[in-house]
């Protein structure tokens, strides 16, 4: 866990911009708003939404929604920005108290609290930039619930699209 989190760290510090071939990637399966809100992101977190799309694919998993709330999932986070130093503050404190994490992720994102409301809310803030873009009402809601757990005997469609999400997610 801690040398994912250095290389984390890492990617974040020397992030360069996506190589043309990539960005081509991304830009075949986002509409021109949704690719729109796609270069909100930092690079680092353009890489992040690559790396979670390219690993999708690599596995089989071609399902056009799974593949926009692949790249866009995290795009809320661009609604307020966070320095480097408050995203680890997150990471480590997530890690340590997630059930205060979560209660101070509600409500007003002001002062110290911010990082913690970004966090928690920015899966429904991105659900909402990419329903005002015109995404396709399933990776709205793929968006929406990234971060919600997942009942294991729910055998929907949305429900196993989800656990593909969570499972590149983690592993990106």
């Amino acid at each position: 866990m801690v040398r994912y989190r250095l290389w984390q760290f890492w990617q974040i510090v020397t992030a360069v911009p996506l190589e043309p071939a990539m960005r081509a990637e991304v830009a075949a399966v986002l509409s021109a708003q949704e690719l729109a809100l796609f270069d909100r992101f930092s690079r680092n977190d353009q890489w992040h939404s690559y790396r979670v799309m390219k690993m999708l694919r690599d596995a089989g998993h071609t399902q056009p929604a799974l593949l926009v709330a692949a790249l866009l999932h995290d795009v809320g986070k661009t609604k307020l920005s966070l320095s480097i130093w408050q995203r680890s503050l997150i990471v480590l404190v997530s890690i340590l108290l997630p059930r205060q994490t979560a209660v101070w992720g509600r409500g007003e994102a002001v002062g110290w609290k911010r990082p913690f409301v970004v966090k928690t809310q920015h899966p429904t803030w991105s659900a909402e930039m990419a329903a005002a873009a015109g995404s396709l009402p399933q990776a709205v809601a793929l968006m929406r619930r990234h971060q919600d757990p997942i009942d294991p005997n729910d055998a929907s469609e949305e429900a196993a699209l989800l656990r593909l999400l969570q499972w590149a997610d983690d592993q990106s």
